[in-house]
């Protein structure tokens, strides 16, 4: 088999929970106390995860109307008083939730342009029964795979993206700027009050409860790390793939849509596909069979908590090392929006210290389990600091296989994208890649000339039609 140069980055309880239900025995149907039923044929995978969306669902709506009345206060009482932001006559009250500095800092972002960010919590808190209702239906009746997932992506991926694209910095900042006095807020007492917390809990050591929450929110989450994490997340899933249309966040969530088609082959399950319409297939690229097909067979026995990291690597680096998967691999998972993650290392600095941070808070709250949360937590930087490297330079020990990470935008730099002009001179491998370079960037180029063309083309004819 193909050796490669570190870790693969698959995250071990993400895989093993998918076998887990693909590997599963059948357990006896859940029947809700009204009439709703998945769309999917039986034989499905698609029609398992629908069942485990109904007892979601009727949990969330007794009755399949409304939504259970602890939520429904919840709502309630948060829209009372967050779409106070969104009204100008309202404006210059406090906010049981907020407290008044940070209610000050929102309603300066809902006032600063046209974008109105701060509205978002009365605009979400004002559809979230009707929202919930209808998407969660319409997910368990989509019929097929295309449909299930094309539900997710219109009504929850695209306009969350959206919102986050324009908005998640600005919202950030305010909270940066206020949370030093989000002891203000009045929910605090009610949380207290009727939250049924154990006010003199071991974790306090004396401290009091309020005042320890308080202290946890504004300072001991680590805030600059995580406002990092996210304006470096946003900045990399936000921009334009130069690979293709649309942003990066669509591309991630077409690789996950291929992964899942690749999972049913690899584990048996069945895909809910419309043979009639030929509905979820892309007749534009064909994968070779090895390069969508696992052999997960060794697992089928194993505990979803017995399968590592290092048993699920071996299958999926094989693959990434045969020739024949070198191009589908290279457009499905190792675009340029894959490389500008990868190649973010303040990125990876916040993501690394954010979990720090909040393992520092779960170590102080569960100080029993300080050992296994240390060891796990160093047991995942391992795989990911492992999988980093790999990505930066995924090469083959034995295979003429090397892929393109360049960030979108060229952020490799001048010298880096300069080679693309001339791959003489150069190894194989990356001779190989500075091919795969001159060629995207040809094709780009003959997009432009082509357009120009046409545009000189059209100006012809219509001079001649005036004639």
């Amino acid at each position: 088999s193909s050796g490669i140069n570190a870790e693969w980055p698959l995250r071990p309880g993400v895989a093993a929970c998918l076998l887990a239900v693909a590997l599963a025995q059948e357990e006896p149907e859940f029947v809700p106390n009204f009439e709703i039923a998945p769309g999917a044929k039986k034989t499905s995978f698609l029609y398992q995860i629908q069942k485990g969306l109904i007892e979601g669902y009727a949990t969330m709506f007794p009755d399949g109307v409304r939504i259970q009345n602890t939520a429904q206060l919840g709502i309630m009482t948060a829209k009372n008083d967050l779409c106070k932001i969104n009204k100008p006559d309202y404006q210059s009250q406090g906010s049981v939730i907020l407290g008044k500095t940070c209610k000050k800092a929102f309603v300066k972002v809902f006032n600063a342009d046209e974008d109105q960010c701060s509205g978002v919590f009365c605009d979400v808190l004002e559809v979230a029964e009707v929202f919930l209702n209808d998407t969660m239906r319409a997910m368990i009746a989509a019929e097929f795979d295309k449909d299930f997932f094309k539900i997710i992506e219109t009504e929850i991926l695209n306009p969350v993206m959206e919102y986050n694209c324009r908005c998640s910095g600005k919202m950030m900042d305010a909270w940066m700027g206020c949370k030093h006095k989000i002891g203000e807020a009045d929910i605090w007492y009610t949380v207290m009050n009727f939250g049924g917390f154990n006010t003199s809990a071991a974790y306090l050591e004396g401290e009091d409860w309020l005042d320890f929450w308080v202290d946890v929110v504004k300072d001991r989450l680590p805030w600059d790390d995580m406002s990092l994490m996210l304006e470096r997340t946003m900045a990399n899933l936000c921009q334009t793939n130069q690979d293709d249309e649309g942003k990066c966040y669509t591309y991630f969530y077409k690789a996950f849509n291929t992964l899942y088609q690749w999972f049913l082959k690899s584990t048996g399950g069945v895909p809910a596909v419309n043979k009639r319409g030929g509905n979820n297939r892309n007749n534009d690229v064909v994968v070779p069979e090895q390069c969508s097909t696992y052999d997960l067979s060794a697992y089928a026995d194993m505990e979803a908590e017995d399968i590592s990291f290092g048993d699920i690597k071996e299958a999926v680096i094989e693959k990434f090392c045969v020739e024949e998967c070198e191009d589908v691999y290279q457009d499905t998972f190792l675009g340029c929006c894959t490389a500008s993650m990868i190649q973010d290392e303040v990125l990876e600095t916040s993501v690394k210290n954010t979990a720090t941070g909040m393992g520092d808070i779960y170590k102080r709250l569960y100080p029993e389990n300080e050992d296994a949360a240390n060891s796990g937590i160093s047991e995942y930087f391992g795989y990911y600091e492992n999988a980093m490297a790999m990505l930066r330079n995924p090469t083959c020990t034995e295979t003429d296989v090397e892929y393109d990470v360049t960030p979108c935008g060229g952020a490799g730099g001048e010298e880096e994208l300069g080679e693309v002009s001339s791959c003489e001179g150069l190894s194989s491998k990356k001779a190989k890649i500075c091919k795969k370079k001159a060629k995207k960037a040809a094709k780009a180029a003959g997009g432009e000339e082509e357009e120009e063309g046409n545009n000189k083309k059209n100006k012809k004819n219509k001079n001649k039609k005036n004639k």
